[in-house]
């Protein structure tokens, strides 16, 4: 495991030229320059296969961002690779629809328990959105109660400081509660009686739904028990005459094969679907019950990439590979060891104040406090930068794929150890961590206006 500093030249070379003609400099927030150490970390990636990929200056790391998630089974997976390319080889997308659709379509159905009918986007925004609308058709009533983040659409992106260019009436129509706080909730429905249509959120991120009935037993209230908050969010959008979806392009076929909804026992109304049905090939999906998935025969959701093949074929070869190889249960095992690791070494090095391993071990979070001594976010910085000299690619969450192997668990554990050992030097020595690091701490993307965030972590 090297501990140098990665040459990163063409990385900086071809940054300078894409600052003269793209946006921000790239096209996505969350994978650009503001979220890496700026001057040490690289900024463009050539390649990945399994769990690893190498920069465009040839330095290789172990990547535990995998493309913000989606790439469950690993990069270039064999079978969704070939299933892509003999796609190709027929073509992409056609003048009338392919068998492909309804194909995967079926497989959706079968994996998730809400799922009785199913529309193709190509983006999780895509997914998110259009369930959205077909709440608002079926409930004639315009408000939405939501919790999470759900994409970069006007509905939801409205509540953020990244909100120019939006209509100020998107800010009144969309509301947002906190995770395991029901009375939040409740109080949007009496705020806006009869006016909500839908309640979207994330079933699971980081914090386990709790149990909301105080007369619970210890015996009685066990994980996910018939009383958690997501089951009395479920029964409050039924007594409100509102939809729930679950927004599952994290959780789908990552938490459980089902999602979220298969582990935690609770079926909403509608759920997006994206990143792991197709191993980041670019594809999504809203499904959900026939009564209301038939609304979308009557409000418009067509786009000439809709149905397209390369994404389908992709979906055809994943689904049947995450069930038969039991990649859920696998990231449950693997992160596991990673988790717990983590934190021992945490407590190992007297750190627990300032840095913690949380959420579920299938999709763990590394929650940061400066605890008054330093910024978190530079924290963040100093704890990424260390772990990229080590050789791992890091953005504060573990998105374990198939790919992981419990001896490159032991590496990156390797890697925090001595990280960690270095952030306790830095508080022990009364230095800023603003002076230890090699280029510019990150940033956080946006700032939420309203506080939408299901968990406590300081996000970015």
């Amino acid at each position: 495991m090297s501990s140098n500093k990665p040459h990163i030249d063409s990385s900086n070379a071809i940054y300078e030229r894409a600052k003269k003609i793209i946006p921000s400099g790239g096209q996505t927030f969350s994978k650009g320059v503001s979220q890496f150490v700026d001057g040490f970390a690289p900024k463009y990636l050539d390649r990945g296969k399994g769990s690893k990929v190498w920069d465009v200056d040839g330095n290789e790391y172990l990547d535990y961002v995998m493309g913000c998630h989606p790439i469950i089974l690993g990069y270039a997976d064999p079978d969704v690779n070939q299933a892509v390319i003999d796609q190709l080889e027929k073509g992409s997308t056609f003048s009338l629809q392919n068998e492909l659709e309804v194909t995967v379509s079926e497989m959706l159905i079968e994996a998730v328990p809400c799922a009785e009918m199913v529309r193709f986007g190509k983006n999780g925004a895509d997914a998110t959105s259009i369930g959205v609308r077909i709440a608002r058709a079926v409930t004639e009533r315009d408000h939405i109660a939501y919790c999470g983040y759900h994409g970069w659409h006007d509905w939801f992106i409205a509540n953020t400081d990244l909100n120019s260019g939006i209509p100020d009436f998107n800010k009144q129509l969309a509301h947002s509660f906190k995770y395991n706080d029901l009375d939040s909730l409740e109080k949007i429905f009496d705020d806006f009686p009869d006016q909500v249509a839908i309640v979207i959120m994330e079933p699971l991120s980081v914090l386990e739904p709790e149990c909301q009935n105080t007369g619970c037993s210890n015996f009685d209230c066990q994980k996910f028990c018939r009383h958690h908050f997501l089951h009395e969010v479920h029964r409050m959008t039924k007594e409100k005459g509102a939809l729930l979806m679950f927004d599952e392009i994290i959780t789908g076929f990552r938490f459980s094969h089902g999602g979220a909804q298969e582990l935690t026992g609770v079926t909403p109304d509608l759920t997006s679907l994206a990143k792991a049905i197709s191993n980041a090939i670019p594809l999504s999906a809203i499904v959900g019950k026939k009564e209301y998935m038939e609304v979308l025969d009557q409000t418009f959701f067509s786009f000439t990439y809709g149905g397209d093949c390369i994404g389908l074929a992709a979906a055809e070869a994943c689904i049947p590979k995450l069930k038969r190889e039991k990649v859920s249960k696998h990231l449950w095992e693997v992160g596991a060891v990673l988790k717990d690791g983590i934190n021992e070494l945490s407590a190992n090095h007297n750190l627990e104040d300032f840095v913690s391993c949380i959420g579920y071990p299938c999709r763990s979070v590394i929650s940061i406090n400066g605890n008054g001594i330093f910024d978190d976010l530079m924290v963040k910085s100093y704890l990424q930068q260390e772990l990229i000299r080590r050789g791992i690619l890091w953005a504060a969450y573990h998105a374990i794929s198939w790919s992981h192997s419990e001896d490159q668990i032991k590496q990156t554990l390797v890697a925090y150890d001595e990280a960690f050992a270095l952030l306790k030097a830095a508080i022990g020595s009364g230095k800023s961590l603003e002076a230890l690091l090699e280029g510019k701490p990150v940033k956080q993307v946006f700032r939420k206006v309203a506080d939408f965030s299901s968990y406590t972590v300081k996000k970015s």
